[in-house]
């Protein structure tokens, strides 16, 4: 349910060429997902009245009823949950009425694997079938317990696109028509975008020549800190990051794209 791959919905639109590049971070840069550790973020579900689950994660916490009614998180998603015949769990989750994405859970024979397929179209139209496997990490029956993921697979990884200006910064996933104009000065800076949850910001402040960090935040809670780091050549971008509480590190290899 939680997506360490929120922050890269949440960039801006611009065009802009590698060729002509001001900075070591402009250009457009594509996620390398084999070279990359996406996995290692954790959730836990708990029985609540009513037969109602629990679910937390660093960023939210909510509970809901898994049978296919409608509710919103704290994050402004609308969603539905429902338990299957089957022991399976089927998901849909909306914002502003545009259909995110439909999941398909499905637990282990011993309850100890739960493997999420996450299906959808991005509002560029590009679709995407993404899958995630999590293990247990506490006691529990069906969903109920902890849980950590050990295996991210992104079928149609975004690209990032950075442009500077001096002190100004543009960032971009054009697939997700998401948008943000920053400054290099560490305050906060709105991001939009028809899948961007209302109250996400990014902060972005310099640490070196090559490298810089950015806070991502929503209505001012901490959901995850990056640093980048571009190699000698230019043409290699690491991320490495931690969630808000500091913990769950995860990297991300970015490569430039030719322009």
């Amino acid at each position: 349910m939680k997506t360490r791959t929120l922050l890269l919905s949440l960039l801006a639109s611009c065009v802009c060429s590698a060729a002509f590049a001001a900075s070591p971070f402009d250009g457009t840069w594509h996620l390398n997902t084999a070279k990359s550790h996406l996995a290692g973020d954790t959730m836990t579900f708990e029985d609540a009245a009513g037969g109602s689950l629990k679910y937390s994660d660093s960023d939210q916490s909510y509970t809901f009823k898994p049978d296919g009614s409608v509710f919103t998180t704290p994050m402004g998603t609308e969603r539905t949950f429902k338990k299957n015949s089957d022991g399976t769990y089927t998901t849909t989750n909306k914002r502003n009425g545009y259909l995110m994405s439909t999941g398909t859970w499905k637990l282990s024979a011993d309850g100890n694997t739960v493997v999420i397929e996450s299906k959808g179209t991005k509002p560029n139209g590009d679709t995407f079938d993404n899958v995630t496997k999590y293990v247990r990490t506490s006691a529990g029956t069906g969903l109920v317990g902890g849980w950590k993921s050990t295996a991210v697979k992104l079928s149609s990884p975004n690209t990032l696109t950075l442009q500077t200006d001096g002190d100004n910064i543009a960032l971009t996933i054009a697939a997700i028509k998401a948008t943000c104009q920053a400054k290099w000065d560490g305050k906060d800076y709105p991001a939009t975008g028809p899948t961007v949850p209302e109250g996400i910001t990014l902060a972005l402040t310099k640490t070196g020549a090559n490298s810089f960090k950015m806070v991502e935040k929503f209505k001012s809670k901490v959901l995850v800190t990056i640093r980048y780091n571009v190699g000698a050549d230019g043409k290699t971008m690491i991320a490495r990051g931690v969630n808000g509480e500091g913990k769950e590190p995860f990297s991300q290899v970015w490569e430039k794209q030719s322009s």
